[in-house]
């Protein structure tokens, strides 16, 4: 035990960690005058705080070659898909589905499915690694080989539920994450380069693109929350969550009006999860973002810089994914507060509150760590702390 903590990596720990107690006050700032019961959503999150750094350790500690298993893979994704079918049944929430009521807590099964598909291409992309010679054609030709399509029956399922929830906001970002572990398997840069300029082409026309189709009134939810990102002065009334973080990021300004202040929160109908990048402007400032962002540049760039290092291709595709999923979910929940995106419903990383998101990217983030710590020089005990240099040479 004592040999393992003592590489552990700072550059990935002291960030998280930070972020997880600044999401413990943000959520209880963000709830008081508002709709719910401050002193609850502060409990709440204060354990799922716990319940996340246990699961980091637990994950900390494990085998690394056990979750490289196919048996306990297919086995996961199996159990995955079977809760994202229980919440596709389960009651719609604002007009979609994707959570699974458990009394006092709900579970959104997306959040697993996110984990588990980046174990899984991680696994599977070291399997089947592209090879020279082939280009993109070959290296997808590779993936239908006979008996192979079958063992992307439970992905492909996961993704097709999340499709249907509808989830689109979490399926754009899973999506985006397995095109950036297709991207680092070892393409062709050109074939890189094609889809990254596919990949901003749409992203940056995607207002023309639905404005052109003209679904303002359409009946679908999703589909209104994209029509409302085009113009969200046609109907105030469906729009009003962006407006209103509009009005919160404003007032704001650059030092905010102090914690607890809030005057816009009571009107955002997700003041503590979806939305609570805005309130935290509102309170704290833009300052107060610079912050958030930067700790998660330096959680993130340590991922990145720690793949760059890997001998392994499965730790390297891993830890590119892990960054990735931060880096899109983080980019997705500011887009939408800012206008910039369509409102998705994707939560900020470790600052929301909700138990899902948080314990399921704490444990990836404890993986993480425990890839890293094949790499960190433990530091020498003092000659005098006999149980420590004991510990050591087990």
């Amino acid at each position: 035990m004592f040999k393992k903590l003592q590489r552990l990596d700072y550059w990935i720990a002291v960030p998280y960690a930070v972020l997880s107690l600044l999401g413990i006050v943000m959520v209880f700032s963000a709830t008081q005058n508002a709709y719910l019961a401050p002193v609850m959503s502060f409990a709440k999150q204060a354990i799922f705080v716990v319940v996340g750094w246990a699961a980091a350790f637990m994950t900390f500690k494990i085998n690394r070659n056990a979750l490289r298993s196919p048996v306990l893979l297919n086995i996961l994704l199996f159990g995955t898909t079977i809760l994202m079918v229980a919440a596709r049944l389960a009651p719609a929430v604002n007009g979609a589905h994707g959570w699974i009521n458990l009394g006092q807590v709900t579970l959104q099964p997306v959040e697993l499915a996110k984990i588990m598909l980046i174990l899984y291409f991680a696994h599977w992309f070291t399997v089947y690694p592209w090879k020279p010679g082939k280009g993109l054609g070959g290296f997808i030709r590779t993936w239908v080989q006979p008996g192979r399509p079958v063992k992307l029956l439970w992905p492909i399922a996961i993704l097709a539920l999340t499709l249907i929830m509808p989830d689109l906001g979490n399926l754009f970002i899973t999506v985006s994450v397995l095109i950036l572990m297709v991207l680092a398997s070892g393409v062709k840069p050109r074939a890189n380069l094609i889809l990254v300029v596919i990949f901003f082409l749409m992203l940056a026309f995607l207002p023309q693109i639905i404005s052109a189709l003209d679904l303002k009134e359409s009946s679908s939810y999703a589909v209104r929350r994209l029509s409302n990102f085009v113009d969200p002065w046609y109907n105030m009334d469906q729009s009003r969550q962006l407006l209103y973080s509009y009005y919160a990021i404003s007032h704001g300004g650059l030092f905010g009006v102090g914690l607890g202040n809030s005057l816009i929160k009571p009107y955002l109908p997700e003041s503590n999860t979806d939305f609570i990048m805005a309130v935290a402007t509102e309170e704290l400032g833009a300052v107060l973002v610079v912050v958030v962002l930067g700790l998660m540049m330096i959680l993130i760039g340590r991922l990145v810089v720690l793949g760059i290092h890997q001998k392994s291709q499965y730790n390297r595709l891993f830890l590119y994914g892990l960054a990735g999923l931060l880096t899109m979910q983080s980019f997705v929940n500011l887009g939408g507060v800012l206008g910039l995106l369509p409102i998705t419903g994707v939560v900020f990383p470790f600052i929301s509150g909700g138990g899902s998101s948080f314990v399921f990217f704490s444990a990836a983030v404890g993986y993480a760590l425990n890839i890293a710590a094949q790499h960190v020089q433990p530091t020498r005990p003092s000659p005098q702390d006999d149980a420590a240099r004991r510990e050591l040479k087990h």
